[in-house]
């Protein structure tokens, strides 16, 4: 699963209304070649039967085949742009083509007013425009040459018939318009989202560092000298008492090192990205039990390291609160001007299907640094593995 583009939310609901519409035009396609085989049966014409039979073989096999992949497992191949126009074309061909090898008649018409809506299904407004411009233009031929209606036409219903079957066109061409605008406002409401979370995110990843600021300026600050204090009595008067007070003094200092490292590590503006992963790994896995190796290859700071650190600490906890793992590993590094890192363990492991639970849940740690990560260019993606969890970050260095 990769998340990537405007969101993983906006993709998902695009291929289950792509998936749909396929669906429902595989559908469609089967139901016109039914009505085909009936029409042919109706209007028997032996001459023609070999070159009907051989057309509708072929356009039964495409509609059955299409029918079983958009109902089975997800097909790249069957929701590409290139595909769905093709697929279009074949009803066109097909129709058409049953149109002139029939002897003529209402029914064969019948079938073409169907083509619009089968065209209409998946294909882009320009795309659709075309090929319904062109379904106008066949069909208006096929009712001035047809042996059967043309010697009962006036040019007063040659022009109604004409421009009923130009109103479907166009109602196929409105719900094209219309799929299209509510894709767009869709996504434009979720990059406005997915901009204020990355906003919110920014403010926070400042707040904390003012607090991580606070809590090292002030109370450790007091923490330490106590505890230096103490130290310096002890040296002269042990006592017990004060000896239980410099170890909780000192567990108290070592807490809110850790505190204002997680918040905000200054070793990230001292010595940079790596060492603070390094140094983030080594307290999660003191904290947690669990074993964390990093490998760690980043030679130079850059803007976007805080983002980086946020989603390293939001995995690493992840892994802490929710894995089960007994051992994990970060890795990080540069390839191409792109910053990777791959965090994985042994433990329960985790899907796209657990990933939005846990949203509905509340847990929205993780789909925040997903959000601030899309904001800069990157992508968070959820690497399938046979035992744990395999999480990637990918993000171009700036």
């Amino acid at each position: 699963m990769i998340v990537r583009g405007h969101s993983t939310d906006v993709e998902q609901v695009l291929r289950k209304q792509r998936l749909r519409s396929l669906q429902a035009g595989s559908m469609l396609r089967v139901g016109v070649v039914i009505i085909m085989i009936v029409a042919m049966l109706i209007h028997r014409d032996p001459a023609r039967w070999p070159a009907q039979a051989a057309l509708l073989s072929s356009y039964a096999v495409i509609a059955i085949c299409a029918l079983i992949l958009a109902f089975s497992a997800p097909n790249p191949f069957l929701s590409g742009d290139g595909t769905l126009l093709m697929l279009a074309l074949v009803d066109v061909v097909a129709v058409f083509g049953f149109k002139l090898l029939s002897p003529g008649g209402y029914i064969p018409l019948v079938v073409m007013a169907l083509l619009p809506r089968l065209v209409a299904v998946e294909l882009s407004l320009r795309r659709a425009a075309v090929v319904l411009v062109c379904s106008l233009v066949v069909f208006t031929l096929s009712v001035l040459q047809d042996p059967v209606i043309a010697p009962r036409l006036t040019p007063a219903t040659t022009v109604l018939i004409v421009l009923v079957y130009g109103f479907v066109c166009s109602t196929a061409l409105l719900v094209v318009l219309f799929r299209l605008r509510n894709v767009d406002e869709m996504a434009q409401l979720t990059a406005s989202r997915e901009e204020l979370l990355g906003e919110t995110m920014t403010a926070s990843e400042t707040e904390r560092r003012r607090i991580s600021e606070s809590i090292h300026d002030g109370p450790l600050q007091d923490v330490l000298a106590a505890r230096r204090d103490i130290a310096d009595y002890l040296k002269t008067a042990p006592a017990a008492p004060l000896e239980h007070a410099l170890a909780s003094l000192q567990d108290a200092s070592r807490h809110l090192r850790t505190v204002t490292f997680e918040l905000h590590p200054a070793v990230l503006d001292q010595v940079g990205l790596a060492a603070a992963v390094e140094k983030l790994a080594s307290v999660t896995a003191e904290r947690s039990g669990v074993v964390i190796t990093t490998d760690a290859d980043y030679p130079e700071a850059n803007a976007i390291d805080p983002i980086l650190f946020g989603v390293v600490r939001e995995l690493l906890s992840n892994v802490a609160r929710h894995s089960q793992a007994g051992t994990a590993s970060v890795s990080l590094g540069v390839a191409d001007g792109v910053a990777r890192i791959d965090v994985a363990d042994d433990g329960i492991g985790i899907t796209g299907d657990a990933a939005a639970r846990r949203l509905a849940q509340g847990h929205i740690g993780l789909a925040s640094q997903r959000a601030r990560v899309q904001a800069a260019g990157g992508t968070l993606t959820i690497v399938d593995e046979p035992v744990g969890a395999h999480l990637r970050v990918e993000l171009p260095l700036r």
